[in-house]
């Protein structure tokens, strides 16, 4: 294998190796110029992106102070002694129907007479509208064979609604 000296002496030049550091800085040049234009863009963008992090942080905590305070709803059992007034005045009032009161707190409405239907169901609706603070519940309802001789029945649960002012936070 032979040396060729002229192309070492080329390839040394100081011709050929400036143009290759001049192409070398120029392809450094654009990788960098590149990498750096990059990193520039992404903190742009990660700046963007706090802005409307804290934007929406601020829109939040605004809307949570200007969100009303709401009552609180207050249920509590009905005292006898209503419960046994009121019993006393649906009696009054429809005396076909049996009105009784049980475990102090459920109005029991029966009727043993199948010609009394239409007056038992709007002693039950009576009960629901006769105060606007309480609230009925049916837990019972039977019509056809109830209990005993009774062909319709009804127990009612009565709770007392009542609000409270909102609680500043």
């Amino acid at each position: 294998m032979s040396f060729d000296s002229s192309l070492l002496l080329k390839v040394i030049s100081p011709k050929i190796a400036s143009k290759a550091l001049q192409a070398f800085d120029r392809a450094t040049t654009v990788v960098v110029g590149t990498c750096w234009a990059a990193a520039i863009l992404m903190m742009v963008f990660a700046a963007y992106t706090i802005t409307l992090t804290v934007s929406a942080k601020r829109a939040a905590d605004a809307a949570l102070v200007a969100e009303p305070s709401l009552p609180k709803i207050v249920n509590k059992t009905i005292e006898p002694h209503y419960a046994q007034q009121m019993v006393e005045r649906l009696q009054h009032r429809y005396p076909e129907i049996t009105f009784s009161l049980q475990n102090n707190q459920n109005v029991v409405v029966t009727a043993i007479d199948g010609a009394r239907f239409r007056q038992w169901l709007t002693a039950l609706s009576y009960i629901d509208t006769i105060s606007p603070e309480y609230h009925w519940s049916i837990q019972q309802f039977c019509v056809g064979h109830c209990t005993g001789s009774e062909l319709m029945r009804a127990t009612l649960t009565g709770e007392k609604i009542s609000f409270e002012a909102p609680q500043s936070k």
